[in-house]
């Protein structure tokens, strides 16, 4: 009887809730995000925006290359192909579901709510995480290293707890002055951005002029597959922010049509133009620092950065860290932007506080940016101080792997039971055996990154581990008495007006 009570009670108010929602005139708690607000090379920016190409050229590759060796482009070339066979699944997905919940409402239509509910709180966690992380290296490790090398000044040790303001405060005042600054602010710095470092991998690479074994980098026997492998860790977490556009459809233009085509043809656009820089710069890196030294190239400070100022003088130097650190800070808006959307719609369908679904005048989810702008200061001030900066940015970034892979995991297993009917060939191949692909591979890497288990890395996996029980218990807890074990529960994430059949398999 009481367990009846409860869901006529929810049902009632679940009602009430979407008639609120369908007369909202854009702010306050269940408004409607504002269509149109974003243009297809929107989409693009913010996607290239969460990958952060200029960071991953002086972050993540110097650190793959510590395991790749001469191979760092083969390791970056095998993971944008490992991503691009995941944004299959992405493609797939959205073609029908343009909404604010991103992963979150495509685990939905397959999988039903309490799957797509912890799929959400763990984008919410690798997302959040990441920005922690990218505050942490660059105020802490990556600056700090320039200054002492190159200007022979030693930064107080608190430095980067300061400047962990800026590389959260920046996202967070963008992102409560609405979609349309941010998205304008990412166009510009991610053009500019990919252009730079393809035109100076290019120039690096003629003046180096590799004449002897040139495809050397990218012959497996050098190094071998553990070698590769473990040099993939890194560049697949160069490729993270892929999928960071795909909250933004709800905003997008051709929303209100429920077309979500443009959120998989932006991912593949992205995927594609980061995807072809990064392993261009990562061979420039590799033949500018030369095949056979390739040894000391992790060892030493900020080798990107030597490799320009080699072969393009301080004037490129200098342009690469200005690069990287505005990448940076593009990266956590990209990301801020994208979690407080996810997080919004888990709020608009009251499965967290229903306040994080209020929009302010600017119609932004202004509460959700607040949240997990302090979640990510929280978190970088945490680790930073616990463990030190170079150790925190270690441990959080095989947290937000462990977050990410769950999350595709959940999504794979999503377009899967979609396409459980289907009989086709090809519809096979693109629903099922390339998610099976993609999740064996992205498994493989995570395992290879972990085992065997040593600390303090071992903290980024026990921390993930938490988020995740905590994420099922909780979810099991909201879900228990909701009525969304049926249909309901396959339109999460979606405004009640853009409700549409989810069930039906995605067309290949």
């Amino acid at each position: 009887m009481k367990s009846t009570t409860r869901g006529r009670r929810h049902d009632a108010g679940a009602e009430e809730a979407a008639a609120a929602q369908a007369a909202a005139p854009g702010t306050g708690r269940g408004a409607r995000l504002p269509s149109g607000a974003v243009p297809f090379w929107g989409l693009v920016s913010q996607s290239i925006a969460g990958m952060a190409p200029a960071t991953d050229v002086v972050a993540f590759m110097t650190a793959g290359a510590a395991f790749a060796l001469v191979t760092l482009p083969l390791a970056y070339f095998a993971a944008f192909v490992l991503m691009f066979i995941e944004v299959n699944t992405i493609y797939h997905l959205s073609r029908h579901r343009s909404s604010a919940g991103g992963y979150y409402s495509y685990v939905s239509a397959g999988l039903g709510a309490r799957p797509a509910v912890v799929s959400a709180l763990m984008v919410v966690f690798y997302q959040t995480m990441s920005v922690a992380g990218v505050a942490v290296y660059i105020g802490g490790v990556f600056l700090p290293a320039l200054a002492r090398s190159y200007l022979g000044i030693d930064v107080p040790s608190w430095l980067w707890a300061v400047l962990t303001a800026l590389f959260v405060g920046v996202p967070w005042l963008l992102g409560v002055l609405g979609i349309r600054p941010t998205v304008r602010v990412l166009a510009v710095t991610s053009g500019i951005e990919i252009l730079f470092l393809l035109v100076a991998s290019v120039a690096v690479i003629a003046l180096a002029a590799p004449v002897h074994a040139p495809l050397r980098p990218f012959d497996l026997g050098a190094v071998g597959v553990k070698g590769v492998a473990l040099g993939m860790i890194f560049a697949v977490t160069s490729f993270i922010g892929v999928g960071s556009h795909a909250p933004l459809a709800e905003e997008s233009v051709g929303a209100t049509s429920g077309d979500g085509r443009a959120i998989g043809k932006a991912a593949i656009l992205s995927l594609v133009l980061v995807g072809v820089t990064l392993t261009v710069s990562a061979y420039a890196l590799t033949v500018g620092w030369g095949e056979a030294r390739m040894a000391t190239f992790a060892t030493a400070t900020a080798p990107g950065v030597v490799v320009f100022l080699r072969y393009l003088g301080p004037l490129g130097a200098v342009l690469l860290v200005v690069f990287a650190v505005n990448s940076a800070l593009m990266d956590n808006v990209a990301l801020v932007t994208s979690s407080a959307r996810v997080l919004y719609a888990v709020g608009r369908d009251r499965l967290v506080r229903h306040s994080l679904a209020v929009l302010n005048d600017r119609h932004a989810p202004a509460r959700a940016v607040t949240a997990l702008a302090g979640a990510a200061a929280a978190a970088a001030l945490g680790f930073g101080f616990w463990l030190g900066p170079a150790s925190a940015f270690d441990v959080i970034t095989t947290g937000v792997l462990f977050g990410l892979v769950t999350t595709h995991t959940l999504m794979n297993f999503s377009l899967m039971r979609l396409s459980s009917g289907e009989r086709r060939l090809i519809q096979v191949l693109f629903h099922v055996v390339l998610p099976v692909v993609a999740m064996g591979l992205f498994w493989l890497v995570l395992y290879e990154s972990v085992v065997p288990i040593s600390f303090p890395l071992a903290w980024g996996g026990i921390t993930w581990a938490a988020i995740l029980v905590a994420s099922m218990l909780w979810t099991w807890r909201v879900t228990a008495h909701t009525g969304l074990s049926g249909a309901a529960g396959r339109t999460l994430g979606t405004h009640p007006d853009d409700h549409h059949p989810q069930g039906d398999a995605p067309r290949t």
